[in-house]
């Protein structure tokens, strides 16, 4: 199925912003978007922290805890389809092909084939990444909470600094896809880009091995 929707963002929603201001403009904007393909994955939000907190407590092992967290996500989803009707619940890959309008993974059925470790230092925004991959997206934005750096920033020093998953710059290695980190509050900005204007929010780029570095890539 790679290749197919050359028009396609994945759009991630972070967790964190499920108790602040920021969440329902951006699912609006989101849903009213037509001139390109939209899937939102969903963090875990409260959901995916209930499971954490829970785990030292019931002893349940690591990939409970992924499979869990997983449906914590998709507790998240089903909150984000009720507070804005104009989005379209998808699961599998027929439902994303068939979507005629903004659709939001629930990605209990579609993640179980995700090639992933289960552990923590698995989030959405690596299960992001990888549906991307399945949908030949074009573009993969990841809406974060946290401050950005300007410009063009390498993924591993962005993921030292926690502001994405460690597993994901690697993850990156395997697509050609542009992938940027979009903050809560640059709505306006993304918005002007999905009407042509500059890109916005911080790109991601994956320094490999034997390559010289990238200057002005520090994030610390």
């Amino acid at each position: 199925m790679s290749g197919i929707w050359p028009a396609t963002w994945v759009v991630k929603l972070g967790g964190s912003l499920w108790n602040g201001p920021a969440l329902r403009p951006w699912l609006a904007a989101l849903a009213a978007e037509r001139a390109r393909r939209i899937v939102i994955v969903p963090g875990g939000g409260p959901f995916a922290d209930a499971v954490r907190d829970a785990q030292p407590v019931l002893g349940y092992g690591a990939s409970a805890a992924h499979r869990m967290a997983i449906l914590g996500m998709e507790q998240y989803a089903l909150a984000l389809l009720d507070l804005e009707p104009g989005l379209q619940p998808a699961r599998t890959m027929a439902d994303l092909a068939e979507a005629q309008a903004t659709a939001v993974w629930l990605p209990a059925t579609l993640s179980a084939d995700a090639d992933v470790e289960e552990s923590w230092d698995v989030t959405s925004d690596t299960l992001a990444a990888w549906l991307a991959e399945r949908l030949g997206a074009e573009r993969l934005v990841l809406v974060k909470s946290a401050p950005l750096p300007p410009g063009t920033v390498d993924a591993r020093a962005l993921a030292r600094a926690g502001v994405i998953d460690p597993v994901l710059p690697g993850r990156m290695e395997r697509r050609s896809a542009e992938v940027r980190c979009v903050g809560r509050d640059d709505l306006p900005l993304f918005v002007a880009e999905l009407r042509g204007g500059p890109a916005a929010g911080t790109r991601l780029w994956v320094q490999r091995e034997r390559e010289a570095a990238w200057p002005g890539t520090s994030y610390s």
